[in-house]
């Protein structure tokens, strides 16, 4: 009778570890098809900025070496979705010296295209000193495109002109800044002055 209880007993345990065996082995299938599940779903892109960089300054080279333009900021923001990059008080210099130099800043601004294309946003200007080749220019706008690889500023925008002595306003704007073409699309006036001559001797 003994034997028989024991023989029972190791059933009864054989039977327990069987389970719990069964059991293990159940919740680790699971666990492993649930993270294979979770690997072949796509996951969704990243919408949030991955990094920024405080008081910053860039310099972009032309293809010969040489200093294109710098950016500089208060804050520059990546944002991944569209590799585009938002700055908080843009400062923008030209420095390529075969051009007329060109200042331009404003509030905001938000670069793309493998930084091709800068759009600049809120109080919007820019200033090009007096040159031997050309009269002091500056520009004011609420949005203003610039294309520094091409040098040309466009806009679609009322836009507020002054060239040498004389201003110009206007909507929507093309000026090339290396040939000094200047484009005004649409309710354009202003006063043309030109510069006065010398006394005669």
């Amino acid at each position: 009778m003994k034997n028989l209880r024991t023989t029972y007993r190791f059933r009864f345990m054989l039977l327990l570890v069987l389970f719990i065996l069964l059991a293990l082995g159940s919740f680790w299938l699971l666990q492993v098809m649930h993270k294979n599940t979770e690997d072949s779903l796509p996951k969704p892109a990243r919408t949030e900025p991955d990094y920024y960089v405080e008081h910053f300054n860039y310099v972009q080279m032309a293809p010969n070496g040489q200093p294109r333009y710098n950016i500089s900021g208060d804050r520059l923001t990546h944002n991944p979705v569209n590799d585009s990059f938002d700055v908080q008080k843009p400062v923008i210099h030209s420095l390529d010296k075969e051009k007329p130099p060109m200042n331009l800043v404003a509030n905001r601004a938000m670069i793309e295209d493998n930084n091709s294309k800068v759009h600049l946003y809120e109080n919007v200007n820019a200033d090009r000193p007096k040159t031997p080749l050309a009269d002091n220019f500056h520009l004011k706008s609420e949005y203003l495109l610039l294309l520094p690889d091409d040098d040309i500023m466009e806009t679609d925008k009322p836009v507020e002109l002054t060239l040498g002595l004389s201003t110009l306003n206007g909507t929507g704007m093309h000026f090339n800044n290396s040939t000094r073409e200047l484009k005004l699309f649409s309710k354009v006036h202003g006063v043309l002055r030109s510069a006065p001559r010398a006394a005669a001797k």
